[in-house]
């Protein structure tokens, strides 16, 4: 990773006594700062694009939402957007798999705290469309936040990135967006993700392959239903993974119930 160093003026202005680039340059630069001793992440925006500008949108709208990390600040410096938000210790859930397999009680369990983290942003009709392990943190105290709502869709946009061109990560996309179909998309795209990430921290695969044309085969006919030995594990899969979104559960109500044990 190539390090970039900061300001003595950049240091002062912002109060910053010690910091640690904790992600690479280029359009966004992450480090992790000490400010009057509280641990913050501070983001360097050097050009603001759709997709960050969406993030920004969203780190404002819900900056006190329980399990998002909190905007603290905004504000131009020299030419460059610059966010210090809250910092989350803790571990990506990608790096926990192993402690969720076979457990079907805290695989659910999960899936109902994000669940609840994620209700008020479906209700304002937004869409994170991005959901995986790697973009779910898991705090010391165990609870969940969601991270990166960079290629979040407001439902009402009709702007955002044209179907078939829009960026995400196909092991644990949905249908419609493998097909590019952009109209399809709504928080029941959120639930059949939701359910891969369940279905992989259950049974320590994934359900549709390991690769981009494997899981675009599967999309090609109608899902089989899985069998991963929990009958309240298969029940929420099964009623999140059809390729029609109008035959998952229609309601943020019905997929929290689904988390039941």
């Amino acid at each position: 990773m190539r390090s970039i160093a900061l300001s003595d003026s950049f240091l002062e202005y912002f109060k910053i006594d010690n910091y640690l680039q904790a992600a690479p340059g280029g359009q966004k630069t992450v480090f992790i700062v000490d400010i009057e001793g509280k641990k913050i992440a501070l983001k360097i925006i050097k050009t603001v694009d759709e997709r960050l500008e969406r993030e920004i949108k969203i780190s404002e709208k819900y900056a006190t939402h329980i399990g998002i990390p909190s905007l603290i600040r905004k504000e131009e410096y020299n030419g460059d957007t610059v966010i210090l938000e809250e910092y989350i210790e803790g571990h990506d859930l990608s790096e926990l798999i192993d402690q969720f397999v076979g457990d079907e009680k805290k695989v659910l369990d999960l899936m109902y705290r994000v669940g609840i983290i994620l209700q008020p942003i479906w209700l304002d009709r937004y869409v994170h469309r991005d959901l995986k392990p790697h973009n779910i943190r898991i705090c010391s105290s165990g609870l969940p936040v969601v991270l990166d709502f960079g290629i979040a869709r407001a439902l009402d946009d009709d702007t955002i990135t044209a179907a078939g061109t829009q960026p995400l990560s196909w092991l644990y996309a949905s249908p419609e967006q493998y097909h590019g179909k952009k109209e399809l998309i709504s928080y029941r795209t959120d639930f059949f993700c939701l359910a891969i990430i369940a279905y992989r921290l259950f049974v320590g695969r994934l359900p549709f392959g390991e690769s981009r044309d494997e899981v675009a085969e599967s999309f090609t006919k109608p899902l089989a239903k899985v069998s991963t030995g929990s009958t309240v594990v298969d029940n929420f899969c099964n009623a999140m993974f059809h390729i029609n979104p109008s035959q998952r559960p229609r309601k943020i109500e019905a997929y929290l119930n689904l988390t039941s044990i």
